[in-house]
């Protein structure tokens, strides 16, 4: 896997899901970004779509600063990127496979990315904060092209003890979006069915 080819298919992918959030989402009412399975059925623990970008807000805004204080670490403009091909160690892999959309594998969420209750969330603020995150996140993928991403390390969510390599880094929050993204997908597809019987 090389970057440059790497960091265009994660341009592309992004634009996808700000697609997604504002075609599909932006339209609804409150209401209806509110509305969780639980209306149909018991399902304490199935998040509304709200909720699915909020906690995406909460969890990506730690990688994405990270990201910036590399990028801003650039200093002196660059005029031609080197590509490479990427390199995961395990710490990359466990985290790549734990947000993969693919997999079915529920983790719980650590408390300090938990979305809190719906009713106190501000859905246009969430949906704001979200676009401006991922506008944000596709400005510097631009720029972190020029930067190493095997080499340069960030700390994760677990403390700096724990770090992953900024490839992998980038890659997670893409593939993590798009999994709540499809998420907050099947929460309007149940909404429209339970509305509609």
């Amino acid at each position: 896997m090389q970057k440059l080819a790497t960091a265009q298919e994660l341009q592309s992918r992004i634009v996808t899901i700000l697609e997604t959030v504002v075609n599909e989402f932006k339209p609804l009412t409150d209401a209806q970004l509110r509305w969780k399975p639980t209306a149909a059925r018991p399902a304490p623990d199935q998040w509304s779509i709200l909720e699915c970008l909020q906690h995406l807000n909460l969890a990506e805004r730690f990688y994405i600063r990270n990201i910036q204080h590399k990028v801003d670490q650039l200093g002196l403009v660059q005029t031609s990127p080197t590509d490479q091909v990427l390199e995961s160690d395990w710490v990359g892999k466990a985290m790549l496979y734990t947000v993969d959309p693919q997999v079915k594998i529920k983790l719980p969420v650590p408390g300090m990315i938990r979305p809190r209750r719906v009713g106190e969330l501000n859905p246009t603020e969430v949906i704001n904060q979200f676009v401006e995150l991922h506008t944000l996140l596709r400005e510097l993928l631009a720029k972190a092209v020029y930067l190493d991403w095997n080499q340069e390390e960030m700390m994760t969510l677990f403390g700096n003890w724990l770090k992953i390599r900024l490839g992998d880094a980038l890659r997670m929050l893409v593939a993590h979006s798009e999994q709540h993204i499809n998420q907050a997908m099947r929460v309007k597809k149940e909404m429209n069915n339970f509305v509609a019987s």
